[in-house]
């Protein structure tokens, strides 16, 4: 059950989840790095560099899941780079969190979490004074519940705890000193190579049946070349 806040438009699931048993068999467990993961993190990159991160950078990506971002980075360069995932044995050493990095790097985590809050806390503990914390998470305020033809994969309940609007989660940060502060509202998977747009993603995972795995499993290229939609959008989508 998705309740909304009335004060602040934030999403909530309302039921306890046994989270250990759900992400035994998290999809983005068999996620590759494919093409359009390459397009994403290379975007991610580009926005790192435009607030100064260098590949001297020491940078942790706090909810890495497999480490494709990491192994990602590495390959791109960048020397020091550190990823931590409770649920993934390779990233499940706390030992990283001891220490403070220039760039924590956060996608796509604190809706997931069961206390927000204290996941703001370990993000400021993580970065040393004067450094960079990224957070990439779905803007509640553009989720319709009473809309089947939305996005299917931002609510993803269980797995979305939170969701915050864009206002909840400024105000958050501005109360645990994250200042100054920057918002990028296009998604980072955004881009003009086609297919590699979010309007195009939602739209597939849509025609799949509005399940999550279909972001990991083989391409359905037969899908998109009979659909005039996905073709479009496989185009123009990001415009």
């Amino acid at each position: 059950t998705v309740w909304r806040c009335n004060n602040c438009g934030s999403l909530h699931c309302k039921e306890v989840a046994d989270l250990d048993a759900y992400y035994a068999k998290y999809p983005f467990k068999d996620q590759t790095l494919d093409f359009f993961a390459k397009v994403a993190y290379a975007n991610r990159i580009r926005l790192l560099s435009k607030v100064g991160v260098s590949k001297e950078s020491s940078i942790i990506d706090y909810g890495c899941g497999k480490g494709l971002y990491v192994d990602y980075l590495i390959a791109q360069g960048f020397k020091n780079v550190s990823g931590y995932d409770p649920y993934i044995p390779r990233f499940n050493d706390s030992a990283v969190l001891k220490g403070t990095y220039d760039v924590v790097v956060s996608h796509d985590v604190i809706e997931h979490v069961e206390d927000p809050k204290e996941f703001l806390a370990t993000m400021i503990s993580l970065s040393r004074p004067g450094g960079i914390v990224v957070l990439g998470t779905p803007n509640a305020s553009e989720i319709d519940l009473y809309d089947p033809s939305g996005p299917p994969i931002e609510l993803s309940q269980p797995y979305h705890r939170h969701i915050f609007s864009e206002p909840a989660l400024l105000s958050m940060a501005v109360e645990y000193g994250f200042v100054p502060i920057q918002t990028y509202r296009r998604f980072y998977f955004d881009s003009l190579y086609p297919g590699a747009n979010v309007r195009f993603m939602w739209e597939y995972l849509k025609k799949c049946g509005s399940v999550l795995d279909a972001a990991v499993e083989p391409f359905k290229w037969n899908m998109v070349l009979t659909s005039p939609k996905l073709l479009f959008l496989a185009f123009f989508g990001y415009l």
